[in-house]
């Protein structure tokens, strides 16, 4: 479900991809025209979207267009943090553990004489 913001140039008003509509996209760029036709119905304001009351048009405005973009590639290039230092953890699925967690987890597990073990992995990991 997509939120978009739709001018005539005159009047705004906000629309809701209401029904899943393949024309209609993150990829699609800001100021791309978009033609409705037939009936739109209207929910607390919002204009209800569907593949058969939308057309895409094309085109597109530069300025927004430029913005857009340049906003694409800095989210792609932040993206590339995860897992350094000052970024997010990388992403572990349900279920899995990570290997390190799982050797300082034994260590734990097999008493006080591995204790400068754990702290040999802390720093490691640390390091890393």
């Amino acid at each position: 479900m997509l939120r978009l913001q739709m001018t005539d140039g005159h009047t705004s008003c906000i629309a809701v991809e209401f029904s899943y509509n393949p024309k209609i996209s993150l990829n699609t760029p800001p100021g791309t025209k978009v033609k409705l036709s037939g009936i739109v119905d209207v929910k607390n304001g919002f204009l209800l979207l569907n593949d058969s009351n939308t057309t895409i048009l094309g085109g597109e405005v530069e300025h927004l267009f430029e913005k857009w973009e340049l906003q694409r590639s800095l989210s792609k290039r932040n993206r590339s943090n995860i897992g350094t230092e000052g970024g997010p953890p990388p992403f572990v699925p349900f279920g899995q553990k990570n290997s390190e967690d799982s050797r300082i987890l034994q260590v734990l597990k097999d008493g006080p004489k591995s204790h400068t073990a754990v702290k040999y992995i802390w720093k490691q990991k640390k390091i890393n």
